[in-house]
């Protein structure tokens, strides 16, 4: 049974509540990522999220795990370009210690100046570990060229010369002005009790709202187009590639036929880059497409690797698939066949509690309300046959194709294919 209250600060509280499941998840999402952010905190939504766990007024970093793991619970979060979401999972019995410890970070958070120092080093080992990863990095610079210029161009992770800059006053003045409570979501999935909602209202109803509308919101203007972007480097023995276009954002009406279209070309083990280029042809060991998609805009990204030998031969491979779908469309089993892929995933997501949770959450994000699982099955149902084929029609076109390659020496000799495809 779905819920919604709204406290009188503003705060949102969600609840979906099942009683068939042992656990209780609790998330605190507030809407604000790297598109609140500016020149001078770049990098510091995701700095404070690391934050909020190095200590309280009432806990050390090491007490908030060992309550946390004491309950046999878990506790997370992550950074995105346009929220931030904290987050624990506990038995049923539990789901009162984890939202202690929530509120206290949330509302007590120590931003110890020796502890920002520390967590420093630590963040600056996480962007060379996501640079070292061939795959991390091609896509990276395929977003920062893609969504140049734009908030949606900026690693997550922050750039390393201004990490190194960000200090107790960004990192307050960037808490102060976001991290209130017209600005946050509190949503509990799974089994719990009422009292747990009522303790939610009773604690978060002392946080004071900010009366003025003073939250940076950047506007995203992508470039779209940039052309192709090669990168070679030592001691790797593939050719990795990122090659995609601009996306369509979750609030577009056509963004379902997309979802429908990417797991058609890549997103399945049944899909025609798997099928064709791994299965039939051997080329790659990884290959498939993926879409990510914001409130605005997005990417459709065919993302893989091959060996200099196979490389050619897989671009060729790529560009034949584009060609097939673009000339001759899909074919109705095709069409059925994912439809049902797309449902049954859906559907069988909102059997984890977590998931939920999730769902709910970029839902009121991104659209303000939840309407609940049926609005997310029927928006996928109404999608017709010759809807589709329209939509691939006007959508997919190999000119508006971008690339990005990472690869051993030798790579920007051999990328000239790509030319020659693209046309």
């Amino acid at each position: 049974m779905y819920k919604e209250r709204i406290l009188d600060n503003k705060l949102k509280i969600l609840s979906y509540k099942t009683d068939t499941f042992f656990t209780t998840n609790i998330g605190i999402f507030i809407k604000s990522g790297t598109k609140n952010e500016i020149n001078i905190n770049y990098g510091c939504a995701h700095f404070l999220e690391h934050m909020l766990f190095k200590g309280t007024k009432k806990r050390s970093a090491k007490d908030i795990s060992e309550v946390i793991d004491g309950i046999g619970g878990i506790i997370n979060a992550y950074t995105t370009h346009e929220f931030t979401a904290f987050y624990t999972k506990t038995l049923k019995e539990e789901a009162k210690t984890a939202l202690d410890v929530l509120y206290d970070m949330i509302t007590n958070s120590l931003f110890d100046e020796n502890e920002i120092e520390k967590e420093k080093k630590v963040i600056l080992e996480e962007i060379n570990m996501y640079e070292d990863d061939p795959n991390s990095f091609i896509q990276e610079e395929f977003s920062k060229n893609i969504f140049k210029d734009t908030e949606l161009g900026y690693s997550i992770l922050g750039d390393k010369e201004l990490i190194k800059k960000i200090n107790k006053k960004i990192l307050l003045e960037y808490f102060n002005l976001n991290y209130r409570p017209e600005n946050m979501i509190i949503i509990v999935t799974g089994n719990f009790n009422d009292d747990l909602i009522n303790l939610i209202e009773k604690l978060f109803s002392e946080m004071v709202m900010i009366k003025e509308d003073n939250i940076i919101e950047n506007t995203f203007n992508p470039s779209c187009k940039f052309g192709v972007k090669v990168f070679e480097r030592e001691n790797i023995n593939q050719i990795y590639f990122a090659i995609g276009m601009e996306g369509l954002g979750k609030t577009y009406p056509d963004y379902n036929k997309l979802v429908l279209l990417n797991n058609i070309l890549g997103g399945s083990s049944s899909s025609y880059l798997f099928q064709e280029i791994r299965e039939k042809r051997s080329l790659c060991y990884d290959i498939g497409s993926f879409t990510t998609a914001y409130k605005n805009t997005g990417e459709l990204l065919i993302s893989g690797g091959a060996n200099m030998e196979n490389f050619e031969l897989a671009l060729e491979g790529i560009f034949g698939i584009i060609d097939v779908i673009c000339n001759n469309g899909i074919s109705y089993d095709e069409f059925n066949r994912t439809k049902k892929q797309i449902k049954s995933q859906t559907l069988m997501s909102f059997e984890n509690p977590q998931n939920i949770m999730f769902k709910i959450a970029t839902n009121y994000i991104y659209y303000n309300s939840f309407k609940g699982i049926e609005l997310l099955i029927s928006s996928i149902e109404n999608i017709t046959y010759i809807q589709l084929l329209e939509f691939i029609n006007l959508y997919l076109k190999k000119e508006n194709l971008n690339a990005c390659f990472l690869g051993p020496k030798g790579t920007k000799k051999i990328v000239s294919k790509w030319g020659e495809l693209h046309g």
